[in-house]
């Protein structure tokens, strides 16, 4: 293609909105007199041959046109041909355009940042609209960020980028938005399709799994409408193994405070992923002028997880004494934990020494998880004489979580513990090191069981307007308005088991864990002994329910084979409580209302486009408030404290558990301008300057209240306003030849009102003396806000049957708020920037066989505060994967794959604050994926 015919090609693309028809006449209208050259040019010279470009080639030429005829800066991927993505995972191949950062907690990305902003700041829209996600893990927050583990690889044609808004795609992304295209019938050829099936083998869990999808495309000889359908299922037990600190707090050693690791341990994590995919594509063209598209989306992850740690307190600064510590194995004040001062410090902060009296616990947690979205979405389109119509209406819902959660804890009293710097634990008990056969003599010390769900639902309707006028340097002009009702809310739950005490346990304090009242009347209320303590549970030892576990760093013990003995059917025929945790119960609601308005120039060279986007929110935020103690709470759901006296003190309050609700709203006004000047037919500058915003987490939001009566407290906000930045990016791209570039940016965002925690004492009523006293509570609020600057830089060239893709973020993010680590931990910080992001590729590629190897890197960054209450850090990260295709000769459309996934098995490290203050460290190992694609 010539670079006159290109540009008009980039001419029509800029009309974003209009069907592909009326595209496809403009342009060869406007081409006509050069084919009709080129025609008589060529005339002597014998036919012309069409030259397809496939294959990473042809994908890496059409991700450049995509960039090249883009209005804003916009960075694309697009599958090498049908079903062959360049990554297993969405996520992992976001992971390779420039600027944007992924997280990767269980060796797969989940979630994606772009530019220096945190995974909530950007969002992803399927086919233009939202999708619902929910996330399985308990330990995560329910947030706006997308989770990527729902979405396989194999339904997406491409991946758009925005890196600079326009008035016409959806706000609430300060970071950039992430367009994902799929496929549609009548754009693809008639009884086409693809079939991939691998076996992938995990070097931690040591086990092979399945993973298959299947692609059909339909349409009739008129071309007038078409079905497309695709599945997808894929499985994978995974296995993490590594070690952990719980949390960091300041501890006095030697006249100075310095920070101190809570508790420490080695940590195995199992999972069975069992994610299954459907889509469904319907599109019709019941005219020339009209279009038709009905999407279908349904994922669904199994997710059941086991977690294992064999961990120590090494420092506790609330729970010091049997009072406060239902632990405790008798009466005696015993602090849990208390270093000595023969520690190794690092950089303000104990990295190795021994704690006396250290309480240990071998902890076994088993959840039943999963996370399943669902999406609909009918799409209209019509053309008129004047202007072009599109109208989009739908629904998305999905859920998640875990549905049931058992704990199981083994416990024992060492007499110390010792820790190094690379978080080794030494127990000792009556001055003899703690060996295996002691660690597998542990019997249960307690049980607990409760569950947390969430769903996330959207209704939407949208409907845009393109008119191709020419109105002085205006080519034309877009508008549209938009409905949107959001919901998402959270549920927990708590179970506890009624145990009956012994003469160990005076006092009743243990009823906090599920351990009767030594003063409760068994014989008068009937209630029989089948977890007496000491009895059947103090009878069964870690040893009678050992399982494999592959790299595991201890004795691993099956769930399923405690069951019987520790969670028996009889259990729950007797007084065994399950109530709602008010703490972790909310639900939030937005209706959203947004009109924009743009349009769309060119004046010789320059081009771009101008608009605003005007947006109502209006949220309404239920949740449950009280006085007392979250434990009070929780009991006065049960009409008062019988079977648990003792736990609250002695003459318990009414903790007044009600729901209230909060409402707040706020008008946001966002203009934009993208402009682009062609240097030459080959090279482009080009420009933006916006704003744009991000609303706030939903879990901050959240009309919640919890509090540890005579410790701490937290609150959620739902009056915070969204951050907002003015943004200026720059950019410089260069197509030099074919699929080749080379292209700098500069990006600068201004952001106010950056969600910060922040920290002040309250006057509650505690239960236990009935008086009031003053503790702190965290909340939220609109802080100073922040800035991130940065620089992008892109290379990549094809040489004959080679290439190379190269590319380079440098992100400098600074806060406006105060730094209080002690005090206020995470402010004064921006999460999820780091200073330097680097990808490389290479690839190899002839007509029968291709390669590609890629290594992505990033430096640390501050990931956030831990459910421990401490600052986390992610150290640096890189990764090398690798993809290859052997074509299999006389069968055309059948290949043999091997893809890798991180390797070279690079493990997962974080610190606390100072890198020499590890606080844990994750082997995710490497995986291995053989198989057949075929597409016909």
């Amino acid at each position: 293609m010539s670079n006159k015919i290109r540009n008009m090609v980039r001419v029509v693309n800029r009309h974003g909105l209009l069907s592909k028809s009326v595209a496809m006449c403009a342009l060869m209208s406007m081409t006509n007199g050069v084919m009709a050259q080129a025609d008589a040019e060529t005339a002597d010279a014998g036919t012309l041959e069409e030259v397809v470009v496939t294959g990473i080639r042809g994908s890496l030429q059409e991700s450049l046109e995509t960039k090249r005829n883009a209005t804003s800066i916009v960075d694309a991927i697009n599958a090498e041909d049908l079903g062959k993505f360049p990554d297993k995972n969405v996520a992992d191949s976001l992971a390779r355009i420039t600027g944007v950062s992924i997280t990767r907690g269980f060796g797969e990305g989940e979630k994606i940042a772009v530019r220096g902003t945190s995974p909530n700041q950007n969002r992803t829209l399927l086919n233009g609209h939202a999708v619902a996600s929910a996330d399985w893990f308990v330990l995560d927050t329910p947030s706006r960020a997308f989770n990527y583990s729902l979405l396989p690889s194999a339904i997406v044609s491409s991946l758009e980028v925005y890196k600079t808004p326009q008035a016409q795609i959806q706000e609430g992304s300060i970071g950039g938005t992430t367009y994902i295209r799929t496929r549609k019938p009548l754009e693809m050829e008639a009884n086409s399709g693809n079939i991939n099936a691998q076996g992938q083998y995990s070097t931690e869990s040591e086990e092979t799994d399945p993973q298959f999808s299947g692609m059909y495309s339909w349409k009739n000889d008129d071309e007038t409408f078409g079905l497309m359908g695709s599945y997808t299922y894929q499985e994978r037990n995974l296995v993490r193994s590594g070690k952990e600190v719980y949390g960091f707090s300041q501890q006095e050693i030697d006249g100075q405070d310095v920070w101190a690791p809570r508790a420490m341990g080695d940590a195995y994590f199992e999972q069975q992923r069992e994610r299954e995919t459907y889509m469904f594509t319907a599109q019709a063209r019941p005219s020339d002028r009209s279009e038709i598209t009905l999407n279908y989306l349904n994922s669904s992850l199994g997710a059941n997880n086991t977690n294992i740690s064999n961990y120590s307190w090494f420092l506790d600064t609330k729970n010091t004494g049997a009072d406060d510590d239902p632990k405790t194995a008798d009466n005696e004040a015993l602090e849990k934990g208390v270093i000595d001062g023969s520690a190794t410090f690092s950089g303000g902060g104990v990295v190795a020494g021994t704690a006396l009296n250290a309480y240990s616990e071998y902890y076994v947690i088993d959840r039943q998880s999963n996370s399943n979205t669902e999406s609909i979405n009918l799409e209209f389109d019509q053309e008129f004489d004047t202007f072009n119509m599109a109208v989009n209406v739908g629904h998305t819902n999905a859920d998640g979580g875990t549905s049931n959660d058992r704990h199981y804890n083994f416990d024992t009293r060492a007499g110390s513990a010792s820790f190094d710097e690379d978080l080794n634990v030494v127990r000792t008990n009556d001055g003899a090191v703690e060996t295996t056969d002691d660690l597998l003599g542990r019997s249960v010390g307690w049980i607990q069981e409760g569950s947390r769900t969430m769903e996330d639902s959207e209704n939407y309707a949208m409907v845009d307007f393109d008119i191709p006028a020419e109105v002085g340097v205006f080519t034309g002009f877009k508008t549209g308005v938009m409905a949107r009702d959001h919901q998402k809310s959270q549920e927990g739950t708590s179970t506890r088991f009624h145990l009956l005490a012994d003469g160990q346990h005076e006092g009743g304090n243990a009823g906090k864990w599920g351990v009767m009242n030594d003063n409760y009347d068994v014989e008068a209320n009937g209630f029989p002994t089948w977890l007496s303590w000491p009895g059947q549970m103090k009878s069964q030892q870690m040893r009678d329910y050992l399982a494999d576990g592959n790299n595991a760093p201890f004795p691993v013990v099956d769930p399923d084979a405690m069951n019987p003995d520790i969670y028996p059917a009889a259990a729950y025929a007797y007084p065994t409580i399950t109530v709602m945790d008010p703490s972790q119960t909310w639900d939030v609601k937005e209706r959203i209302y947004a009109a924009y308005f743009s349009g769309d120039f060119e004046i010789d060279r320059l081009s771009g486009n101008v608009g605003v986007r005007v947006v109502q929110t209006e949220s309404e935020s239920t949740g449950y408030q009280y006085e007392g103690d979250a434990f009070g709470a929780i009991v006065q759901q049960q009409g008062g404290y019988d079977l648990w006296v003792g736990a609250v003190g002695a003459n318990p309050v009414d903790s007044n558990l009600r729901e209230e609700t909060e409402n707040h709203s706020y008008t946001s006004i966002l203009p934009n301008l993208n402009v682009a000047y062609d240097l030459t037919d080959d090279q482009v500058l080009r420009g933006s300057i916006a704003r744009t915003m991000a609303r706030p987490d939903y879990s901050r939001l959240a009309n919640t209240h919890w509090q540890n009566t005579a410790f701490d407290g937290s609150v959620g906000n739902a009056k915070l306003d969204p951050e907002y930045a003015n943004q200026i990016d720059a950019s410089w791209e260069w197509y030099f030849a074919d699929q080749s570039l080379v292209s700098a940016a500069l990006f600068y965002k201004d952001i106010d009102g950056t969600i910060v925690n922040t920290v002040k004492d309250y006057e509650v009523i505690d239960p236990a003396s009935n008086s009031t006293i003053m503790i702190p509570f965290t909340s939220f609020e609109n802080g100073d806000g922040s800035s991130i600057a940065g620089l992008e830089v892109s290379y990549q060239q094809a040489f004959g049957d080679f290439g190379v893709i190269a590319n380079y973020t440098y992100t400098d993010a600074k806060s406006k708020d105060d730094r209080d680590a002690v005090n206020n931990p995470g402010s004064g910080l921006v999460a999820g920037s780091s200073d330097h992001m680097a990808n490389l590729t290479g690839y190899y590629e002839n007509d029968w066989f291709s390669a590609r190897l890629m290594y992505n890197y990033r430096t640390e960054y501050y990931a956030g505060l831990s459910d421990f209450g401490s600052e986390e850090y992610i150290n640096d990260y890189g990764q090398v994967d690798m993809s290859a295709s052997i074509y299999i000769p006389g069968v055309e459309g059948l290949s043999v794959t091997l893809e890798g996934v991180n390797i070279l098995e690079e493990s997962l490290d974080m610190y606390h604050i100072d890198k020499d203050r590890k606080s844990s460290e994750y082997d995710n190992g490497a995986r291995w994926l053989l198989g057949v694609n075929y597409t016909f």
